[in-house]
């Protein structure tokens, strides 16, 4: 039997979400057990979830996880590459986790683990220099060293799942982690979209309704119940 970990923080857990662990077992076995390494009541964007840690994690076992765990603090409000290296340790710390599971625009693993291995290569590092030196933004300057280096799939770095999927990679790569790596493909609305695409919206979509008050509106694009487990 397999055990997947997912690294999220549920901000809040949405059917986009749910359809990640549903799509994760279709791939690893019905039978998969789902580990979520969640943050806290603090978010990378280093502002406070739409609600409590408990609360998320409730919502988290109900869409299917079978395990929430903590991801420590210094990690959750940490860049992409500290967050994907706290994340993948601690699920690698629980004992249990044989496969990191995580949603990406590319949903295929190839792409992503050459852009892995081309950002801790010398010719990347020199390639990233040059076009720093030469002004250029720095995510902007990474995805061109990274074209420069891999040609066209480079630009998958372009999309921040992609990114954040890549970090994933060279984290179990630099820490040693016996983890086996699964994208999945990403559904329905983009990261940090404002629009709701095939009825999966995106969590920075469900928050600003919740915040504006549209609750019945976030109520289609979260599984039932999910509002009055997330409370007032």
């Amino acid at each position: 039997m397999k055990t997947a970990g997912i690294i999220c923080e549920y901000d809040p857990f949405h059917l986009g979400h749910a359809w990640h662990i549903a799509a994760t077992r279709q791939r690893l076995g019905e039978d998969c057990a789902v580990v979520c390494c969640m943050s806290g009541h603090w978010t990378q964007r280093a502002d406070c979830a739409c609600a409590s840690k408990w609360r998320r994690a409730a919502l988290a076992l109900a869409g299917g996880a079978d395990l929430v765990i903590e991801l420590p603090l210094p990690w959750a409000l940490s860049t992409a590459e500290r967050f994907a290296q706290g994340g993948t340790a601690t699920l690698a710390a629980a004992g249990v986790v044989d496969t990191l599971s995580f949603g990406s625009e590319a949903g295929d693993l190839a792409p992503l683990q050459a852009a892995a291995e081309c950002l801790d290569t010398a010719a990347f590092r020199a390639a990233l220099s040059l076009r720093l030196a030469e002004g250029t933004p720095f995510a902007a300057a990474r995805q061109a060293a990274a074209e420069a280096c891999l040609g066209p799939a480079g630009s998958c770095l372009a999309h921040p799942n992609n990114n954040l999927g890549v970090e994933y990679l060279r984290a179990i790569q630099a820490q040693r982690l016996p983890l086996q790596a699964l994208a999945i493909p990403r559904r329905g609305a983009q990261h940090h979209s404002w629009e709701a695409h095939g009825g999966f919206a995106s969590a920075t979509q469900i928050r600003r309704l919740l915040r504006s008050g549209a609750r019945e509106t976030a109520t289609e694009l979260m599984p039932p119940g999910s509002l009055n487990t997330l409370g007032e």
